[in-house]
Parts: C-alpha cells; sequence; structure tokens
C-alpha cells in the first residue's frame, strides 16, 4: 500500500488554484506527464476528483470536499 503525502494534496491544490495541470506544472516548475501521474495516484486512493470534460477540469463533489 502506498501512503499519500503532503506533495499529492499540494499538487491537487494548485491544479484546482491554477484552473489546469499545465498551468499548476508550469508554476510549480514541474513536467506536466509528472504532475498527471501524481494526480491519477491521488486519484487511485481517494476516487475521481476531477470530471475531464474538452481539455478542461472540472470538480466532482468528492473533488470539492477534498479541496475543502
Amino acid at each position: 500500500m502506498t501512503w499519500l503525502n503532503y506533495h499529492h494534496l499540494y499538487y491537487f491544490h494548485r491544479i484546482v488554484e491554477c484552473g489546469s495541470i499545465s498551468k499548476a506544472a508550469a508554476e510549480l516548475r514541474l513536467g506536466q506527464p509528472t504532475l498527471s501521474s501524481q494526480l491519477k495516484e491521488l486519484e487511485g486512493k481517494l476516487g475521481q476528483l476531477f470530471e475531464r470534460k474538452a481539455k478542461s477540469l472540472i470538480l466532482t463533489e468528492r473533488g470539492k470536499i477534498v479541496y475543502k
């Protein structure tokens, strides 16, 4: 079992605040694939946090709870 760490939640928070993975990746100076894989790992543990529609991310109800 892999544990979540501070980075998973911090990256999730930055993605929400920036509005996209690519903007958050640029701000954090990380590669977009790195950030995407971290988000995928977090969603693997907590469930779907974003609904992906036409290149945009929309928080699910679960995502809103995690963000709070």
